[in-house]
């Protein structure tokens, strides 16, 4: 899928603080998983995985809800599933993609 146009975004987030927002959730889950924080983690996953969508990102919803739905069947959270939604919070966010 595509990212939100400009128009889109100027009808969904008029202020931009949605978009200030996934920044400053990929920052925190960045953090959150450096710490293996998982509580914290799942909080801010759940959050993206109810609001993403909703303003026009998809991908990164998408990748939320997965995440979202492995921590509320209590399974084993992988690395893999938090970088596959950091790299969808980076592409949205016209970040450069970290190498591992």
């Amino acid at each position: 899928m595509k990212q939100p146009t400009k128009t889109d975004l100027k009808v969904l987030d008029p202020d931009g603080s949605f978009r200030d927002r996934l920044e400053a959730d990929r920052r925190r889950l960045a953090e959150l998983s450096d710490h293996n924080d998982l509580n914290e983690l799942r909080r801010v996953v759940h959050g993206l995985a109810g609001a993403a969508g909703t303003f026009g990102y998809r991908e990164i919803g998408e990748a939320a809800i997965a995440l979202d739905d492995k921590f509320a069947a209590g399974e084993r959270v992988l690395p893999a599933d938090v970088a596959r939604l950091m790299a969808a919070l980076e592409q949205a966010l016209g970040k450069p993609e970290k190498s591992a």
